[in-house]
């Protein structure tokens, strides 16, 4: 069954968002309604930007109590948004000490520093509403007019969202090594390292010394038993992430690269861009430049690892956001508690 859409207003700036209600069950199908409201900077929302799947796998959702059917892909996006998001999180973090929110990020005190609602049309306002922008159910897609208007749309829309969550899919064998060998990666990385300045003031830093580098070598030795590292979980773990088909799609990472506040979400977790970003680029330091502290021959290997699109436009990304960071933090309202 199609969704009954109402012309959005040409005159204002008026989106859709899917109001997802709550469960204590993964599995459970996602119920939502489809509210329209008028854009602001204060409008409280997460984006959702995935990839569609497979048109031959579906599922039902429902949207205001009528069966839709979507690919299976997003559906699950959805299904792990709510688990993630929906109302655990709000929950955990009202109850965290003051002492503990000084290191909650910055785009997660948006998602729980307020719950008053912004909406129009006489919508009415109720605690800890997950809504989220989707753009196959957010977008009327037999609307010409809106379709266009999505394109120039998408960059503010991403740009004030609390949020902007990259669904890369369900965890892999080796997904949960992935993440802690990015969180480690980012902890060893210096704060400023691939700058110009970073680079006169810190020349041990960089090929062919890479000091840093030395306290996760580790994770390139081998394995107990003599195996290569690039038959290690950890190894195979990293590939496996970075040649997801989501990396592999230049349009949508472009997407997320407008985002404020980018993170990606795989299986049950949520990674920052930082800790992905991090990853690409010690593996293309090590794909181009020699290294006394990473062993020459594995330099092949890191070679066959498609690294170019991800890594360019997420580099775009850390290169445009700093100031804008900066400059936003300090009008953040507090979380409760």
């Amino acid at each position: 069954m199609a969704i009954p859409y109402k012309r959005l207003n040409p005159r204002s700036r008026e989106i859709r968002l899917l109001e997802i209600q709550p469960s204590h069950n993964l599995d459970d199908p996602i119920k939502c309604r489809l509210i329209t409201v008028r854009h602001s900077k204060e409008l409280e929302y997460i984006a959702l930007s995935s990839l569609y799947g497979d048109p031959a796998e579906t599922e039902t959702i429902f949207a205001s109590s009528r069966p839709v059917t979507i690919t299976a892909h997003l559906a699950l996006a959805l299904r792990y948004m709510r688990a993630v998001f929906y109302p655990g999180i709000l929950q955990r973090c009202q109850r965290m000490p003051a002492s503990r929110l000084q290191s909650v990020p910055r785009w997660l005190k948006h998602l729980f520093a307020s719950n008053s609602s912004h909406l129009s049309d006489g919508e009415v306002s109720r605690p800890g509403v997950l809504r989220v922008w989707l753009d196959i159910l957010c977008v009327n897609q037999n609307d010409e007019w809106e379709k266009s208007k999505q394109l120039s749309d998408i960059k503010y829309i991403y740009d004030y969202a609390d949020l902007v969550v990259g669904w890369l899919g369900e965890k892999a064998e080796h997904t949960d090594i992935t993440i802690t060998t990015m969180e480690e990666i980012e902890d060893a990385m210096p704060p400023y390292w691939g700058e110009s300045s970073h680079r006169k003031s810190h020349p041990e830093d960089y090929s062919p010394t890479h000091v840093w580098t030395k306290s996760i070598q580790y994770m390139w030795e081998e394995g107990p038993n003599g195996e290569p590292p690039f038959l290690m979980p950890r190894w195979l773990g990293c590939v496996e992430f970075m040649t997801r088909p989501y990396f592999q799609r230049q349009w949508i990472v472009e997407e997320i690269a407008t985002a404020s506040f980018p993170a990606f979400l795989v299986g049950d977790t949520l990674v920052p861009w930082r800790q992905v970003l991090s990853l690409y680029r010690l593996m293309e330091e090590f794909k181009f430049y020699p290294s006394d502290v990473f062993p020459a021959h594995l330099r092949a290997e890191v070679a066959s690892v498609p690294l170019e699109i991800a890594q360019k436009l997420l580099d775009e990304y850390a290169k445009e956001k700093p100031s804008r960071d900066s400059s936003s933090s300090e009008n953040l309202p507090r979380p409760p508690g």
